[in-house]
């Protein structure tokens, strides 16, 4: 890394080192070579605070909440700490956030609960052709059970969505508008803030997928003013099987209950049931305790750095790793919106990114995604040859050494497979 890259990096006043240092992970090496992680889009590691808070209650203090002895209580004070450092970290009120499996699970509770009690035939789903697949099989499911209809508010070729083709579908029959924070594919960050406004002029409410948003920047669900918000902890840094669905208190009343279950009823009666005050109304039976406690500790972790510091940096990493792959012939980056987040993808001219993947892995240890990345229809939309995309998706706890690994290993591969096409030809 040159010398610009490194006063860079202390200017933000982010230091990667010291944080390296909390992800145990980050020093594993494989075959002699050190773990490169650039898969964070798929996952992100766990700092060692949040795996031995889980440890630890398992250890030391396991016990279910809602239980009256001594290990119960513990366990439901540290549950309801856990949501009041959700509530705060996102601007929320504690009874609007609720715990679910992952946002796949908050998308499921909104669109479920609107198959039961608002969407009829006629009816219109909107939703863009960015999404992760999470966030369109629960909408086409609503739609087969009730007659609704999910239309596809279109992309331009850079990525960004097409606002004024946007503003056009937004009809009377448009019952709710269910939109990544941010692309999984293409790191586009798409204008929540305008895109609510519009849709709320005409009563029309917003669902915000923020799995790939949450672990970059801070949420603000107030100023989004979105009605309903879901993330996944696991790509945050906290134990997997943990998620948060924000709503709307209004909303939340109105919708009805997506599971059935113990502690979502607080009456039940061969003949009916009475629900639950939000949120337990939507959280059916015995939750994640102790990923959602482990979750309250990744809250306090990602504080303590920073996240506005933390996110300068990544936007640094990402302009570079962007500049240098740019500077590589047969390498097709796709997506350039003006805003996003630290996700790179590409194709490359004549070769399989599949065969990148297995080589990064095997010989230089680098850990990346390539595929069709849970986005076949925009695969099709973009026109990419043989559907698939290689990303490389970075985080806080990357550094600029890294991506000069990462250029190297794509400029070997594409040399050593040019040698295997034209043998004679002198490099």
């Amino acid at each position: 890394m040159n010398d610009t890259m490194t006063a860079m990096a202390k200017s933000i006043g982010f230091n990667v080192e010291k944080v390296r240092k909390e992800f145990p992970i980050l020093s594993k090496k494989i075959n002699g070579k050190q773990l490169i992680y650039f898969d964070s889009a798929a996952t992100g590691h766990k700092p060692k605070r949040v795996i031995d808070k889980l440890y630890s209650f398992y250890l030391e203090e396991y016990g279910k909440p809602n239980e009256k002895h001594t290990l119960g209580k513990e366990a439901t004070k540290e549950m309801d700490d856990a949501r009041s450092k959700v509530a705060s970290f996102i601007g929320a009120s504690k009874k609007e956030v609720i715990f679910t499996k992952g946002c796949t699970e908050g998308i499921n509770i909104v669109a479920g609960g609107f198959a039961r009690g608002i969407l009829r035939k006629g009816d219109i789903v909107l939703i863009t052709e960015l999404e992760h697949h999470s966030n369109i099989v629960p909408w086409i499911m609503a739609c087969e059970t009730t007659g609704a209809e999910l239309r596809v508010i279109p992309i331009l070729p850079s990525g960004e969505l097409d606002m004024k083709v946007f503003e056009k579908m937004l009809t009377k029959k448009v019952k709710i508008i269910s939109v990544s924070h941010s692309s999984h594919v293409l790191g586009t960050v798409l204008p929540i803030r305008e895109i609510t406004k519009m849709a709320h002029k005409r009563d029309i409410p917003v669902l915000v997928d923020g799995a790939q948003y949450a672990p970059y920047a801070k949420i603000d669900v107030k100023k989004l003013d979105c009605d309903f918000y879901t993330f996944s902890g696991h790509k945050m840094g906290s134990p997997s099987g943990i998620g948060v669905l924000y709503g709307k208190s209004s909303w939340l009343e109105k919708l009805p209950p997506y599971e059935g279950g113990n502690d979502m009823a607080k009456e039940v009666r061969f003949e009916e049931a009475v629900f639950a005050n939000i949120p337990q109304k939507f959280e059916a039976g015995t939750q994640p305790f102790a990923q959602i406690i482990a979750f309250g500790e990744l809250i306090d972790f990602l504080n303590e750095i920073d996240m506005e510091k933390s996110s300068q940096y990544e936007q640094e990493l990402l302009k570079y790793a962007t500049e240098r792959l740019f500077e590589i012939e047969k390498v097709k980056v796709i997506g350039v919106a003006r805003e996003k987040e630290p996700v790179i993808s590409f194709y490359l001219d004549s070769m399989d990114v599949k065969d990148l993947e297995k080589f990064l892995d095997e010989k230089y240890n680098i850990a990346v995604r390539a595929g069709e990345l849970s986005a076949q229809p925009l695969m099709k939309v973009l026109d990419i040859p043989d559907s698939q995309l290689l990303r490389v998706s970075l985080c806080y706890y990357n550094t600029f050494d890294e991506i000069d690994v990462l250029i190297r290993a794509v400029k070997r591969f594409i040399k050593e497979e040019d040698e295997k096409i034209f043998p004679s030809k002198i490099f």
